[in-house]
């Protein structure tokens, strides 16, 4: 009798939230306010800085878990990026994010990083899956993003 009743509840559960449309899950976007900031660099490890606002569509919280993602600068890969801590997206609200990153760069990538920083602006990918989770659940995202960015704005230890 129990187990019938626990069913019931879950089918119901299940239902509901199917029904409003929660149970789709849509990919959070960044919108604007990317600023970022070298605080250490230890050999081929740098560690970062970065705000973004991120728009999260969906009707839950969604969190980002530590994840590791390839890096390439000018479509040529330097490394990887990882997310340090974890960082929690409200639901159906633009959140401001400050989030620690590590780059672990490939061999002679902080010469080449050098020589974009004078270009004045460079085009910034990542590409990976991400972790991301609603309570007890998790998924991995495909993440493939670029960016230009401004090189002007960049400092150390900020």
């Amino acid at each position: 009798m129990q187990k019938i009743l626990s069913l019931t509840v879950s089918l119901t559960l299940l239902l509901a939230l199917s029904s409003c449309g929660c149970l789709d899950f849509n990919t959070p976007e960044m919108r604007g306010g990317e600023d970022f900031s070298v605080n250490k660099i230890d050999g081929n490890k740098v560690d970062l800085n970065v705000k973004a606002n991120i728009y999260n569509d969906n009707c839950f919280s969604v969190k980002i878990k530590p994840s590791d993602l390839e890096l390439f600068v000018e479509g040529e890969s330097i490394g990887t990026v990882r997310l340090n801590k974890k960082v929690k997206l409200k639901k159906r609200k633009e959140t401001p994010i400050d989030a620690n990153l590590t780059a672990t760069l490939n061999d002679g990538a902080l010469m080449k990083m050098m020589g974009y920083a004078a270009k004045g602006e460079v085009e910034v990918r990542l590409k990976g899956k991400a972790k991301g989770g609603v309570f007890i659940f998790s998924k991995k995202i495909d993440i493939d993003e670029k960016k230009k960015i401004s090189t002007s704005g960049m400092s150390l230890g900020r």
